[in-house]
């Protein structure tokens, strides 16, 4: 009989114990649901008061150019964005935009039709459907970074998010001396895009030396170089 109630006892300490150690892990798990919880919580809080920061500067950036404090932001006047020796591009706001300027390094996305100034021959629209299945999509491309002609890269960090512009490139602003046979754009010739910047991509990512040497090898066109020298670029999803 000892025996036995010495064995039944030991079986309700095993019973007590087994139920303890789920109730201990009941309690982690709980824990630990609630510290994600609340860094989840802080995560959110973080991003809505970068978001509202963000909103404050856009209508503070809107106001002044509303006011005229910045007569470049008013819509239907063409203005100088950027010259140099051999070129010139100029801008006309044909819808304000909203939102912040891309900087240097920033992924943009954006729609454009390109023509060509002297007979208004369309050479690109990324809004024009191309054939059954084709999917209309807007152009992507790391702004600032000698990744698309002069133009474009002055132009585009001159826009706002949400803007709508005429782009005008001459000279080395364009395709300069060697021109783009394949899109049928001669030497010389002056160029006129419609552009609305769409997405500004958060990530900036600048290229090092070694990196703008690799894209100067893969040329296929030849391109006037910043300083009037010629140079070699290339570039994939589009002649931009």
């Amino acid at each position: 009989r000892d025996d036995d109630e010495e064995s039944e006892d030991s079986s309700d300490s095993e019973s007590d114990s087994s139920v303890e150690k789920v109730k201990k892990k009941k309690k982690k798990k709980e824990k630990s649901k609630k510290k994600k919880k609340s860094k989840d919580k802080k995560k959110d809080k973080k991003k809505k008061k970068k978001r509202k920061k963000d909103k404050k500067k856009d209508k503070e950036e809107l106001k002044e150019s509303m006011m005229g404090d910045r007569p470049q932001e008013r819509v239907g006047v063409p203005r100088l964005v950027e010259q140099d020796g051999i070129g010139v591009c100029e801008k006309k706001i044909l819808k304000l935009g909203t939102g912040r300027r891309p900087v240097k390094g920033q992924e943009v996305q954006l729609h454009c039709k390109g023509w060509l100034m002297k007979s208004k021959k369309v050479f690109w629209n990324t809004r024009e459907k191309k054939g059954d299945g084709h999917k209309i999509k807007p152009y992507k491309f790391r702004v600032g970074v000698g990744k698309v002609i002069k133009g474009w890269d002055a132009g585009v960090l001159s826009m706002r998010l949400g803007e709508k512009a005429i782009i005008v490139c001459t000279g080395s602003y364009g395709y300069g001396l060697k021109g783009n046979i394949k899109w049928g754009i001669p030497p010389n010739a002056d160029l006129e895009f419609e552009m609305e910047l769409l997405h500004i991509d958060a990530e900036i990512k600048l290229p090092d030396k070694y990196d703008l040497m690799k894209e100067k090898m893969k040329n296929k066109h030849h391109f006037l170089e910043r300083d009037g020298t010629s140079a070699m670029l290339s570039f994939r999803a589009a002649p931009f």
